[in-house]
């Protein structure tokens, strides 16, 4: 039963956190609610961070035996985790933190082509993946392998979502750029 529900908790903060990106929320907070809407980005962030701690630590720390035991896949685990770690932080450091945070007003957007952006149009979900493969083989449990299926199937949705997004407000200058980078791993996919 606690699998089922941490499942369900992972679907409905995946869910939470797309419906709230998305832009017709984003318009119908601005027009109803003119005040919050600029503390709407700050706002984001917290729930998603409020919705994250108890996930992730359900999922790391609470018992599960696990799935398998291998002395070689630890040192490969801590190796996925810190390359995962280090390409978030690559692909952040393409945004004004103080704006990605809400600590600041949003601009208008650009589009970006450089750093981890010339090589996939996605790059936080590319280190996503990088890293929960890692947490995986570091706490192999039925919990985090759910996390890791949950996590992989939300990015394939949610990469289609923002892509949808992209389109929408650079036009033809992202379709070149769908055409000349490939989505979420470099030279695969």
């Amino acid at each position: 039963m606690e699998i089922i529900l941490l499942g369900f908790g992972w679907i409905m903060y995946f869910f939470i956190h797309s419906f709230l990106a998305s832009n017709e929320v984003k318009s119908s907070v601005e027009k109803r609610i003119p005040a919050l809407f600029a503390y709407y980005r700050i706002s984001y962030n917290l729930i998603a961070i409020a919705g994250l701690i108890p996930l992730l630590y359900g999922s790391i720390f609470l018992p599960d035996p696990l799935l398998f035991a291998s002395a070689w896949l630890v040192p490969l685990g801590i190796f996925l985790l810190i390359t995962g770690l280090v390409l978030l932080y690559l692909a952040f450091k393409a945004f004004d933190g103080a704006e990605f945070l809400g600590l600041k007003k949003e601009t208008k957007p650009e589009l970006v082509f450089t750093g981890m952006y010339q090589y996939v149009r996605h790059p936080l979900y590319f280190a996503t993946i990088v890293l929960i493969l890692g947490l995986f083989l570091l706490v192999p449990t039925q919990k985090m392998l759910l996390v890791l299926l949950i996590s992989y199937g939300y990015i394939l949705i949610g990469y289609r979502l923002e892509e949808r997004k992209l389109v929408e407000v650079f036009g033809d200058k992202y379709l070149d750029y769908q055409k000349r980078v490939k989505a979420i791993i470099p030279l695969l996919y």
